[in-house]
């Protein structure tokens, strides 16, 4: 069984993110991952033990007006980086297109998935390799001089493996974090896993009468 979260990358100020959190009553532990940069980490739902995560960056990139990045890693296999601008999905980064399910479609078709939700003929998978790979997209989110060519090399899974049979997502997310000079800990656990002993300490928001 591998590794699965589901985090935030906000920018703006602590306030404004506590109120988004607040009014849509959702718990979640808010933790300083750099200048104006937070990790945001809702609790997941105690069933799937998945946290949505897309709508609320939306719901914060409105209140701050600034952008928000959503994290989505599964299973250790493979992860998403979508960007939210103005309360809208700007762009979606992929670590693998070639990352598909099996699917019936609605006229008992079988056809194969993509962990983005992309769906394709049985007998035309997509290729390897990621999709969305762009560092410009993302520089702009880390904090201080980002290294470009680092933060390209992550995005594109050219990541040293360190004795590791293979590269596992949530340490490819590591490495892209890394990239942008962010502490990667608070971004890179779920609710139920979180660091509570982090410094700086996380801030645990809980819906009203929680």
């Amino acid at each position: 069984m591998g590794t699965s979260y589901q985090t935030i990358l906000a920018s703006g100020g602590l306030a404004e993110i506590r109120t988004v959190l607040t009014d849509v009553d959702t718990e979640a532990y808010v933790t300083e991952v750099g200048e104006r940069r937070w990790a945001v980490v809702p609790r997941e739902d105690e069933v799937s033990c998945y946290a949505e995560v897309d709508d609320l960056a939306q719901l914060i990139t409105l209140r701050t007006r600034e952008p928000a990045v959503t994290f989505n890693v599964f299973d250790s296999d493979v992860m998403t980086a979508t960007l939210h601008v103005d309360g809208q999905e700007a762009h979606c980064y992929l670590s693998d297109r070639g990352w598909v399910s099996e699917y019936w479609d609605d006229d008992d078709n079988e056809v194969l998935a993509g962990f983005d939700g992309t769906i394709y003929p049985l007998d035309a998978p997509p290729p390897p390799g990621p999709s969305g790979a762009d560092p410009a997209v993302f520089a702009p989110l880390g904090v201080g001089t980002v290294d470009i060519a680092a933060l390209g090399a992550a995005l594109r899974g050219e990541v040293p493996l360190d004795d590791a049979p293979r590269l596992f997502a949530e340490c490819q997310h590591r490495a892209i974090l890394d990239a942008l000079r962010l502490d990667p800990c608070p971004l890179t656990r779920p609710f139920r896993d979180a660091h509570l002993g982090h410094v700086p300490a996380p801030v645990h928001v809980r819906p009203e009468g929680g």
